[in-house]
């Protein structure tokens, strides 16, 4: 350090130890008959390549020879023995308390450090004035401190699933060299976790960073979660690296002493009661209502010695509710940001891209595993449900989403643009064939877990709890109101009028595509919903391939799609096309698998202009959507449909039945008929003008343009997927 102009030396001499105590690291150790492993831990603390290191060892009355072993330290480290075990939680302060470092480095025996693992936790924290913790990657060893032949990840760093359970992100995984990236985590396991000291300070109760009521175990999760609503946040960072020996895991509980389970349950519930916000139980009450029966179950029926942890609670609850008090008059976190980090599946966020300011970019800051329930498949064969399935689940696999849809017909492929296709049986019978093949697909994803799950079809709601009971967030599309399709017999509309229902508090949420359908849920349930619509790609197919096949002339047939049944309609639009004079073509494409006697009466036609060649997708679908001379809609069950938007958006002059569901979506670019003017309708469009008939297929395109994108409605469903996935429901 030089002397600058007009500095006095003692000036100089003041800053100097300024920056040698801002730059100071405490290392804090708590031992408890640790003998096996205290000697190697310190020597890997005292091999640091950072040179400003303070070291305090707290000793809670071992009876191993650990003693003995720290009187070799004695000259380099500062170590207190205690009279009796205080616990890790309550040794810990006490080391922190006698530490004089800006960082403190809380320590496990058990743990074994690479020479730069302090420095690299120092310059992390350099990154985010925000960060009060930051941690590093910590991989198991043995208790010999051998390295195992497969090297296993023990973590890097902590979350909670919605059940309220906290694990290790990474744990037992096999280390491939992942997780390189600077993330922000929920939290650092104290086995090795970097705070900053203004953040002990100021997440502290009762002057106690650590809660002495844990004892131990669970401790590092309540300052983590504490410190996440006090508005810090943890940094892992890949270049500091550890290794730990790792005797807790959920796998092997029945090993443990009793005294660690029990406060294991204990503080379980004291972590809620302090920090829960409740929004978070709002949102995430199934999924911990479920645990907390597994584990009061498990206490009552065999491991009894654990029900003392209920009488902990019972005798100190006065002072547990207190802490709670003090902590939520500090909370400056946001409920959205809380309850964003329950999901099942770890989340973490950049460093350079961590503000929730904008969903969207969240949403594609996190990739995650989805799946689609309750269609028959993709690519699309059938109806508009498949057709969102297969446009959907391809561009959030694009996007970089692990895709899964579940398929009732099997595909040459087990992939299809980037989507995993799950093929499962199901009973082919017409009332029976949906809910069968659901409720088998749920119990695969009941082993298979994803992030979120996409259920269609409002008769499927009976099977969105599931899912949920394991902590996997659903979202159920109901599509419109099924139940009053003609197709379905008295139980079959009792079943959907109970699906409704159900459809409106089993699933995390419900989906409209529609706002006379979401006003439907509104009105009758007093639920709010989800209203996403479905999407259409803009502008013509030029080919003809297809056209040629059926006889077809561009600009010379009347066009209508959908499946054969009686509520969409088709022997009303043929009937009605028979009326009028005309050379032009009516082509009714379509099929239905348990519609015979209906399809029969469509095709009992005389009128050689009538072609009703089946069900045509791909490209001949969109050929002929965008080369006829007006597409005519006849649905009248549902909210939006794919069909009508489809041909809306390859420029079709558009003829629908005037339902409140089809106004809505043709918003004024189409030319609506009723029931009984179908025919005169179809005069009157044969007689507009070209010029006025152009401006309705402009004006249809531009609709779809402006409101039903494809990428709009997929960046809407990535955005609720990736906030259920978070768990923010």
């Amino acid at each position: 350090m030089c002397l600058g102009e007009g500095q006095r030396p003692g000036v100089v001499i003041f800053k100097f130890i300024r920056m040698a105590q801002k730059d100071l690291v405490s290392v804090t150790i708590v031992t408890y008959n640790s003998g096996r492993f205290i000697k190697r831990c310190l020597d890997s603390v005292l091999e640091q390549r950072y040179p400003n290191l303070e070291v305090i060892v707290i000793d809670n009355a071992s009876t191993d020879g650990t003693i003995d072993i720290l009187e070799q330290f004695g000259g380099r480290c500062h170590i207190n023995y205690n009279d009796q075990n205080i616990g890790f939680a309550a040794a810990q302060n006490q080391a922190i308390s006698l530490s004089h470092g800006q960082w403190v480095l809380t320590l496990n025996p058990d743990v074994l450090l690479l020479p730069n693992f302090v420095q690299s936790l120092v310059d992390a924290g350099q990154i985010d004035a925000k960060v009060g913790t930051v941690c590093g990657k910590l991989l198991t060893i043995r208790a010999s401190f051998d390295l195992p032949e497969k090297q296993l990840v023990d973590s890097t760093g902590i979350y909670f699933t919605p059940m309220l359970r906290h694990l290790d992100r990474g744990s037992q995984e096999v280390d491939h060299g992942h997780y390189l990236s600077f993330e922000y985590v929920f939290g650092a396991t104290a086995a090795a976790a970097f705070y900053r000291r203004k953040m002990i300070e100021d997440i502290a109760i009762r002057g106690e960073f650590f809660d002495p009521d844990f004892f131990v175990y669970r401790e590092d999760a309540d300052v983590a979660w504490r410190a996440q609503l006090m508005g810090w946040r943890c940094l892992y960072t890949p270049l500091a690296r550890g290794y730990h020996v790792r005797n807790v895991l959920p796998g092997n509980r029945r090993a443990l002493p009793p005294e660690i389970n029990m406060h294991s349950v204990k503080n379980r519930f004291l972590m809620r009661i302090k920090n829960m916000t409740p929004d978070l139980y709002r949102r995430n009450w199934f999924s911990i209502t479920a645990r907390d029966i597994v584990v009061v179950g498990a206490c009552l029926l065999r491991e009894q010695t654990s029900l003392k942890a209920f009488w902990y609670l019972a005798r100190n609850w006065r002072r547990v509710l207190a802490k709670r008090q003090e902590i939520m008059k500090r909370r400056k976190a946001k409920d959205d940001y809380i309850s964003s980090w329950f999901s099942y599946s770890p989340v973490s966020r950049p460093a350079h891209a961590c503000s929730r300011a904008s969903r969207p970019r969240l949403a594609r800051s996190i990739q995650v595993r989805f799946a689609i329930v309750g269609t028959r498949g993709i690519p699309a064969r059938y109806g508009g449900y498949e057709t969102f399935a297969e446009e959907l689940s391809t561009r959030l696999a694009a996007r970089g989403h692990e895709m899964t849809v579940y398929c009732r017909e099997r595909f040459p492929q087990s992939v299809y643009s980037g989507v995993r296709l799950g093929y499962l049986p199901t009973i082919r019978h017409k009332y029976l064939e949906t809910i069968a093949h659901t409720f088998i697909s749920t119990l695969h994803l009941l082993v298979h877990r994803q992030d979120a799950v996409v259920y269609c079809n409002a008769a499927n709601a009976v099977f969105t709890f599931l899912p949920r009971l394991l902590g996997m967030p659903v979202a159920l599309n109901v599509d419109g109101v099924e139940r009053q399709r003609k197709k379905w017999n008295q139980l079959a509309k009792a079943w959907y009028r109970v699906s409704e229902w159900l459809a409106t508090w089993m699933p995390n949420a419900v989906i409209t595509d529609a706002a006379q359908i979401a006003e439907y849920y509104r009105q009758r349930y007093g639920r709010d919903s989800e209203m996403i619509t479905y999407g259409a790609e803009v502008g013509p197919v030029a080919t003809d391939e297809v056209l040629g096949q059926l006889g077809l002339e561009p600009r010379e047939y009347f066009l209508y799609v959908s499946r054969l049944e009686p509520e969409n309609n088709a022997l009303l639009v043929r009937e009605a096309f028979e009326k009028v004079r005309t050379p032009l073509k009516l082509a009714l494409i379509g099929d239905a698998p348990y519609a015979a006697d209906y399809i029969r009466q469509v095709r009992s036609t005389a009128d050689p202009r009538i072609v009703i060649p089946g069900a045509i997708y791909g490209q001949g679908y969109r050929e002929l959507g965008s080369n006829c001379f007006a597409y005519i809609h006849a649905t009248e069950v549902g909210g939006t449909h794919p069909a009508l938007i489809e041909a809306m958006g390859r420029g079709a002059l558009t003829i629908y039945l005037d339902t409140p569901e089809n106004a809505e979506v043709a918003g004024g670019a189409g030319v609506a008929f009723t029931y009984e003017n179908l025919a005169e309708v179809l005069e009157m469009v044969l007689q507009m003008p070209e010029g006025e008939r152009e401006m309705w297929r402009a004006r249809a395109a531009e609709r779809v343009r402006s409101r039903y994108s494809w990428d709009r409605v997929t960046d809407a469903y990535e955005t609720l997927l990736t906030r259920l996935a978070c768990g923010a429901g």
